[in-house]
């Protein structure tokens, strides 16, 4: 399997990434495609390539770490840092002092402290901008330096340095990107101190000293080295050389204050196949950015300037809907390094967020403002609502709500509904049913559906105009007019998961949602504000409350923010006398949804996925065994469709809707799906598949309480003890070990049917009904 451990976004961007080849395109110009055979711990030439010496990206294959760098106009994959082969990356090696020796290993150098006797090897960590520690709680000699090794690789300069206030010996990497010419060259004493330097002068500066007062006098002597202001960056911090009014300095603040004045006047307009962007950016120094590209490194466009601060950009709409992510941040680019991310600043657009909207060849495009007022470009599923014809409906529905709340504010308005308001076999379901037997109910209740869904005839034939179609007139005008959300999924699927319109958006977000749940909270990470989308911190709808099973998932739920006021342990409706049929005997696999493929498959690129490789593993694996015919997958819906239309030889083990599985499936198969907890409830025997474990919680982020001690399954790491734990659950009469189900009754504490009985007691309650 391969895993990039990091790359260099300035020279290279990832196209695809699979566990055994990617497609890496050098400076927006050139693919290059790498295969896993490629990696066998020897120098391998990818070909002539007309471009500096760089590094490119670093891979891991088989716990071996390999570089893939630009030597001599040869694109190279080697493992070597020491000089040995012709690809070898070429680091050199100062040392200051006799305390630590270096010595060649077989791909790299050993840095070995003689006092202690401590050795590590010199890795990837050169290449990165964060502090690697050696050796804690250590003593420095008095006679000793506090910089001991200085190591060089182009532009990364790395220290081995002693630190008094940490007391210990840790590396510490710089790396410098330039932006503009210079006479003036660039070199570090240490990790805090920057040489500047022309032929017959050089200056000291502390890099803290800079950051603490912003703007520090250089000597005069190189007066005539700048001309105009130099432009670097060492790691994420941007500095400035200025010569003002016969000042010269050196400055740095946040890259917003230092860079630009303002960044306003923005203006999107669809022209026949472009989207003409225009604005103004007011730089502090001068300098004309010449192009834009994505935070990962593609090129969207070029940048022309009608005058020193007005810019315009035509952005093909046939490219965006190739982007492979779904949210594409827009920075200015000076040869497609990125300087500074393209926003509104000051936010003059009042609370206008989305920008331009609209469906192309199956796919929404949507520019926008995310919460920093930066500017994304959006590359979806197309909807509804981005079409003319419902952009209308929006309007005209919220003005007609106004005037009805005047007239109609007695009853409580309820809106209940499931995943993107498509499906009626959740806790959303169940609750609503149940509302329906409430007599003398101070509110009124409705269900949003989609007309394609399954459940749609018999729950219209049963509750009548309860029933409410999605993306219809009333489903905008009761998104108005409702007092709550009543769900089992976050508020936007009210319409769908993800919702760009500002006047909808307003209103979803403000509602007050009760969180019914669609699983339990237990397996994906979900702790990292930053990342999880479920964490208070992070969290867009309005939530009241939310259903937990257990005083294990209470606590998840507290460790993302929420309070216990915010907590009904009530367990799932939905749970309410679930079991399987009779007859189940289905062995189902189900992996999780890997939300960072989404533009591949909406794209239409199946197969260049690693959710792909999990599936026909798991389809081989069954097929070898003779056993094909019990299998069933449960995928996500677009996948089934691309199954149905392009792997006809297992078109039939693909089921349309993964909750079937449910009631005849003996055996459940994910690797951190909450479906697999659902399924343990009614008797099925659970397995664990985590063969990407690791990379399936790298790439959600944060981490996961599930290990292999506590999982409320049998856990499982390749294709032959799949096979084995499945053979062996059918041999033991799929009798669910003890400390499985043990683990299991720790996280969903209730079994005795009376989840949905408790929802609607807090419900009335909190008078919500």
């Amino acid at each position: 399997m391969l895993r990039i451990i990091d790359f260099n976004s300035d020279y290279v961007y990832i196209k695809q990434d699979l566990s055994d080849s990617l497609t890496i395109n050098l400076k927006n110009k050139k693919d290059i495609k790498i295969y896993k055979s490629h990696f066998n711990k020897k120098d391998y030439k990818l070909g002539h390539i007309d471009m500096e010496d760089q590094l490119i990206c670093i891979i891991e294959s088989e716990q071996q770490e390999y570089f893939v760098h630009i030597k001599n106009g040869i694109l190279y994959i080697t493992p070597y840092l020491n000089d040995r082969t012709e690809g070898s990356l070429n680091i050199l090696i100062e040392s200051y002092t006799n305390r630590f020796e270096v010595e060649k290993t077989e791909y790299s150098y050993y840095i070995i402290d003689t006092e202690t006797e401590y050795k590590i090897e010199l890795t990837s960590f050169l290449f990165t901008k964060k502090r690697k520690q050696l050796i804690a709680n250590a003593k420095n000699n008095k006679e000793d330096p506090y910089i001991f090794l200085k190591i060089f690789y182009l532009n990364y300069t790395t220290f081995l340095e002693y630190t008094i206030s940490k007391k210990d010996f840790a590396f510490k990497t710089n790396v410098i990107t330039n932006f503009t010419p210079s006479k003036l060259s660039l070199d570090f004493k240490s990790a805090n101190e920057l040489i500047i330097k022309n032929k017959s002068t050089e200056q000291i500066v502390k890099l803290s000293t800079i950051k603490k007062y912003k703007d520090v006098k250089l000597n005069k002597t190189f007066d005539d080295d700048v001309p105009s202001s130099v432009l670097f960056k060492i790691n994420n911090t941007f500095y400035i050389i200025n010569n003002n009014n016969d000042k010269l300095s050196i400055k740095t603040d946040t890259e917003q204050q230092l860079l630009y004045k303002n960044s306003d006047n923005l203006s999107i307009q669809r022209k026949g196949a472009f989207l003409l962007l225009k604005g103004s950016i007011n730089y502090n120094i001068n300098i004309k950015p010449d192009s834009f590209v994505t935070k990962d490194g593609i090129l969207l466009s070029k940048i022309i300037w009608k005058t020193d601060n007005q810019f315009y950009t035509k952005l093909k709409i046939k490219q965006l809907r190739y982007l492979p992510n779904i949210h594409n941040t827009i920075f200015f680019a000076i040869n497609n390094k990125k300087l500074n991310v393209l926003k509104q600043y000051p936010d003059t657009l009042f609370n206008k967020r989305v920008l331009s909207s609209f469906n192309y060849k199956g796919h929404a495009i949507i520019i926008r403002k995310n919460a920093a007022n930066n500017i994304s470009i959006g590359n979806l599923k197309a909807l509804k609502i981005y079409s003319p014809l419902h952009k209308l409906k929006i309007d005209l529905s919220k003005k007609i709500a106004k005037i009805y709340k005047c007239l109609n504010s007695k009853k409580r308005i309820n809106l209940f509904f499931e995943k993107e308001a498509s499906r009626a076999v959740e806790s959303g379901k169940f609750v609503f049913e149940a509302v329906q037997k409430i007599q003398h109910s101070n509110s009124k209740n409705f269900f949003i559906l989609d007309k394609k869904s399954l459940q749609y005839n018999e729950m219209k034939k049963k509750w009548g105009n309860k029933i409410i179609k999605r993306f219809s007139f009333k489903n905008y005008l009761y998104i108005f007019l409702a007092d709550h959300f009543i769900a089992s999924e976050l508020s936007n699927h009210v319409i769908n998961s993800r919702v760009f319109n500002d006047k909808l958006n307003s209103k979803i977000k403000s509602t007050p949602l009760y969180f019914l749940q669609h699983g339990i909270i237990f397996m994906k990470p979900h702790d990292d504000p930053k990342i999880s989308g479920f964490h208070k911190k992070s969290m867009n709808s309005n939530i009241i409350k939310s259903v937990v099973s257990s005083e294990v998932e209470a606590k998840e739920f507290n460790i993302m923010g929420y309070n216990d006021f915010e907590i009904m342990k009530t367990g799932l409706p939905k749970l309410d006398n679930a079991s399987l049929i009779k007859s189940a005997s289905k062995i189902t696999y189900m992996p999780t949804w890997r939300p960072w493929e989404e533009a591949q498959i909406l794209n239409g690129d199946f197969k260049n996925t690693t959710y792909y490789d999990s599936l026909i593993e798991v389809i081989s694996t069954f097929e070898k065994a003779g056993m094909i015919d019990r299998l069933q997958i449960a995928a996500h819906n677009k996948f089934t469709e691309f199954a149905k239309k392009h792997l006809q030889e297992y078109k039939n083990i693909f089921v349309d809707d993964p909750s079937d599985t449910l009631t005849n499936s003996i055996i459940y198969i994910t690797d951190i799906s909450s479906i697999i907890l659902d399924a343990t409830y009614r008797g099925a025997y659970p397995i664990f598949y985590w063969k990407d474990f690791e990379t399936i919680i790298e790439k959600h982020g944060g981490t996961t309480p599930v290990n292999e001690n506590n999982a409320p399954g049998i856990v499982v790491y390749s294709e032959k003890e799949l096979l084995e734990a499945v053979k062996k659950a059918i041999d033991d009469n799929y009798k669910i070990p003890h400390k499985v189900l043990s683990n299991y009754k720790k996280i969903n504490e209730f079994e005795d049917n009376r989840n949905t009985e408790r929802v609607i007691n807090e419900l009335l309650d909190d008078k919500v009904l």
